[in-house]
Parts: structure tokens; sequence; C-alpha cells
């Protein structure tokens, strides 16, 4: 059950906005799925966990953005984590965080956005003010006077949306504006996204278009990772590596589509096979911008090699997500990847692999 939810918390990925859909400034940030009311309450207030649990919340997506490098809007409370309080008083920073939950049936979400609400809103009674948002009368808001933030739950069919939005200096109807723009955008993307029934947890792919099984899988394990091993649209992959968004323009231009990690290999599908030669050539410097020329594997003169030189690098290395010594980027058709080892042979002995597989897949 862990993995659907999962594939389902991936589906989501793809329509939860991303900062710069609310914002153009809202540049930094991150996101993350939720499989649990556990998970869930790292982005929400820790009062809200027993609503999420006993309401049996099903899967989620986390989002957080904003015009600060620095700020860490990936945990973004809104009322009880006073590191991120501090924080947002010291650099001020302006900023948009969604959470989209999914539950069984719309009675439960409704249900569910007045009860958290409420919960969000008791961990500072004395002090938080109600008001209403003029173009979502029935979404549940509430903030602090004094602090420029604003905390709102709304129900969406079977999804369940809380949205906290935040200024540099308190100004009431700029944060109604804001929290405003941030519901419409999401809205409009979730509209396009049919909420799942249980039989329909059943029948995810996990693996739509194709895209892990024609991967070099170095470890050999098939179930899905939030780092490691995925497979995503774009925009659930700049939610899940928001550094790459700023690539927006080449990934547009080669019209890149599915992105794929696996175990240390990353694989991207582009529109066609011109347009996987251009970004044959920017791949790597896309992944590790840190790098130097390295020599090819001679069986495969299109490859492209490098050195890792970011500074940061050592030579011991776990399997933990770090980026090896070596990497080679290999095109096939309209598919680009880059495998990776710590020396430069078995660096060369991948994209080989990864080639044949390529060619043995017939990719299309």
């Amino acid at each position: 059950m862990r993995s659907s939810l999962s594939l389902a918390a991936n589906r989501l990925a793809g329509n939860v906005a991303l900062g710069t859909e609310i914002d153009p400034e809202f540049k930094y940030g991150a996101g993350s799925p939720l499989t649990s009311a556990s998970t869930a309450t790292i982005y929400l207030s820790k009062a809200t966990r027993k609503v999420l649990e006993s309401n049996k919340m099903l899967y989620g997506y986390a989002s957080g953005s904003t015009d600060q490098s620095e700020f860490a809007v990936s945990s973004n409370r809104a009322a009880d984590d006073t590191l991120t309080e501090s924080e947002r008083q010291r650099l001020k920073p302006r900023f948009s965080g969604i959470t989209v939950l999914q539950f069984a049936d719309d009675a439960t979400a409704m249900r569910v956005a007045k009860e958290m609400s409420d919960a969000d809103f008791a961990v500072a009674a004395n002090e938080n003010q109600t008001l209403a948002l003029p173009g979502f009368p029935a979404a549940n808001s509430h903030r602090r006077p004094g602090i420029p933030t604003l905390g709102s739950t709304l129900a969406h069919g079977r999804y369940v949306m809380y949205i906290h939005v935040g200024l540099r200096e308190e100004n009431g109807a700029q944060l109604i504006t804001l929290a405003e723009k941030t519901y419409k955008t999401q809205i409009s993307l979730l509209d396009r996204l049919p909420s799942l029934s249980p039989a329909d947890f059943l029948r995810l792919p996990p693996d739509p278009d194709g895209m892990l099984r024609r991967g070099l899988n170095p470890k050999q394990l098939a179930s899905i990772d939030e780092r490691e091993y995925f497979t995503l649209d774009k925009n659930g992959y700049y939610q899940a590596n928001r550094k790459q968004q700023k690539n927006d323009d080449l990934y547009s231009e080669v019209g890149a589509d599915r992105f794929t990690r696996s175990w240390g290999t990353e694989l991207v599908r582009t529109r066609d096979e011109d347009s996987a030669k251009v970004l044959l050539n920017r791949a790597i410097e896309l992944l590790v911008p840190s790098s130097e020329v390295a020599a090819g594997p001679s069986q495969l003169p299109d490859a492209k090699c490098a050195k890792n030189t970011d500074p940061r690098l050592n030579d011991r290395f776990q399997d933990t997500g770090e980026r090896k010594r070596f990497l080679c980027a290999v095109q096939y058709r309209r598919y680009v990847a880059v495998v990776e080892a710590d020396q430069l042979q078995d660096a060369h002995q991948r994209a080989a692999a990864q080639y044949a597989l390529f060619a043995n897949s017939q990719i299309q």
C-alpha cells in the first residue's frame, strides 16, 4: 500500500503549484511527497496530526516557495515552529506554502478542512483572529495580528488544501490577495487531476511511459524512493529538484517531459532525436556545474564524460544520493541518460550498459 501511496503522491506532484506560478520572485523552495500523517505534519502544524489520522488521510504533497534562498520554507509550519519563526523575522521573506491532501470522499474532506483549521487556530487561540477571503468564502482562514502571515484551509472535492503565506511586513489586504492567488492557481491545477478511488490506487502504473525499466539500475532495487528511484513529469521534477527549474528554458526548448532517477542514473525524455542531441551536450553541466571534460568510452564516440570537480567531494562515498566523481552522458533516439561512478573505467562501463539497455528496449 505504501508503494501505491508514493505513486499517488508523485502523480500529484506535477499538479501542485510551483512558486513562480504564484509570484515570479518565488524562485526558491522545495517539495515533498506525503504518505502518512506523520510526514504531513512536518509541513503542517503538529496539532493537526490527530485530525489527519482519525480521518484516514490517504496521501498528499507539500510545496513551499519563497523569494529568499536562505529561508527554509520546506519546514515552514504555521504556528508551532519557533526556529522557522525566528528565521522569518531575521530574513523577512515573502513566501507561499501549499499542502494538498486527499481523503476518501468529499464529505470527509469538508470535515477535515474545518477540523484542521480549528486545531491550528487553537495553538494560539488567544492571539489568532479569523478572517474571510472574499474570493473563497468557504475557506477557513486566520492570522495573528502583528505577524505578517496567514493560514487557510479549503476543501475541493476529495482534496484538502492548506496554504500558509507571508509578507515582509504586516498588510492584511496584501495577505488576502496572496492567499487568493495561491488558491486560484492551485485549484486550476487540481481541476486537471481527478482524485483517486480505492480501486484507482491498485491500478496506478508504477512506471509511466516505461522510463524506470529503461534506465540502468546499479543497485537493482525497484521500490519507489523519494530521492533515488522515481519518475516524474516536468513540474513534478521541479518540485523535487527546484534548482533545476532555472534550466527551464533549455528543457522547454528540447521538449523534455519526463524525468527519472534510478539509483544514480538520470534519464530524460525529449521531443525528438535532434532535441536529445542538444541536451546531450549540456546534460552533465546541468547536474554538476563544477566539472571538467574527461575521456569518453571508445565504444561510444558520441558519449560525453566529465570529472566532478566540486571541492565538497571527497574520496569516500556512500550510496545516499551524493554525486560520484565521474559522469558520462549517452543518447539514444529521443532519450538522454547520465550515469556516474567513482572510477572513470566504471563510468565507461555503465555508459555502455545504459546504451545497450536503450538499444535492447527499442525506444521509439
